[in-house]
């Protein structure tokens, strides 16, 4: 609406009631295309009073925006656009939100995460290094598992092999109903079974080789050197010992053996190195 003329001395009521006849005719045809604002708009806008608390629509500036004191409600199927690119509907976002600082979500369905990621600085993912950590923001390894100042770690040293035990000098456990079965130890000693709950059955099949990585195929334990059986001490030699303490009962077989002589020698009482004699000649 023009308001211009609106002060203009008015000497006869007729040219009056004129004016304001042409005033509004020309606000309501102005309004049927658009509410324009002119020259100063900050603080303008559409505002409905009478009712309640009074609704707003106005424009500010610095930073140019319009502040809207209700809600919106779009209808349904319909979206809120920006550069007539969706930004939200009544199920999604658009295409092009991809930054967000949410605090809380509901289900998720699926999640893909690209870069690192934190959950309450316990479960850490380090995009740089692509190891992840839980209970620590420094994993060690590929996945690194922090637990009482312990951290086991599973890796891979290189291309040929996977590792699983502990990072620094503490022992691993592996077990069942919550009990050590197997202990390997910081020191490099493998404890199999546990005095504490009794004794169990250890079942290998196929060979077992001590000392030697290539096991005889025709015998299923294969020791590369001195063996202790019903605490008694066998090993070879191509005599009797003659230094070293050894038990009664102790064998040492004849490891060149030939006609005539014996088989191997067997302690008959304990010493330093204890007295031999020989069994079994040999035809």
């Amino acid at each position: 609406m023009d308001n211009t003329k609106v002060n203009l001395p008015l000497t006869d009521l007729d040219e009056a009631f004129k004016l304001i006849i042409s005033a509004y005719a020309r606000t309501t045809q102005d309004i049927g295309k658009f509410l324009e604002f002119r020259s100063d708009i900050e603080g303008k806008g559409v505002i409905w009073s009478g009712q309640g608390h009074t609704k707003q629509l106005v424009y500010y500036s610095n930073p140019d925006r319009f502040f809207v004191s209700e809600n919106i409600d779009l209808a349904r199927g319909k979206t809120l656009s920006i550069n007539n690119v969706k930004l939200i509907d009544e199920k999604e976002l658009g295409p092009t939100i991809t930054k967000s600082n949410l605090r809380e979500v509901g289900h998720l369905k699926g999640l893909i995460i690209d870069g690192g990621l934190s959950v309450s600085q316990f479960l850490v993912f380090d995009a740089n290094t692509n190891r992840l950590g839980l209970g620590t923001d420094a994993p060690n390894s590929a996945v690194s598992i922090v637990d009482n100042d312990v951290e086991i770690v599973i890796g891979a040293p290189d291309t040929t092999r996977a590792f699983i035990g502990t990072f620094s000098g503490h022992s691993l456990d592996i077990g069942t109903n919550n009990t050590a079965r197997i202990s390997m130890l910081p020191d490099g000693n493998i404890v199999i079974g546990n005095t504490n709950s009794g004794y169990h059955k250890v079942s290998i099949m196929g060979l077992v080789g001590v000392n030697t990585q290539t096991p005889d195929q025709r015998s299923a334990l294969h020791v590369n050197g001195a063996l202790k059986f019903n605490d008694k001490l066998h090993f070879s030699a191509d005599q009797a010992p003659l230094m070293n303490s050894y038990t009664k009962g102790d064998v040492c077989w004849n490891d060149n053996p030939q006609a005539g002589k014996h088989v191997g020698w067997i302690c008959v009482q304990s010493g330093n190195p204890g007295i031999w004699n020989g069994f079994g000649r040999i035809d």
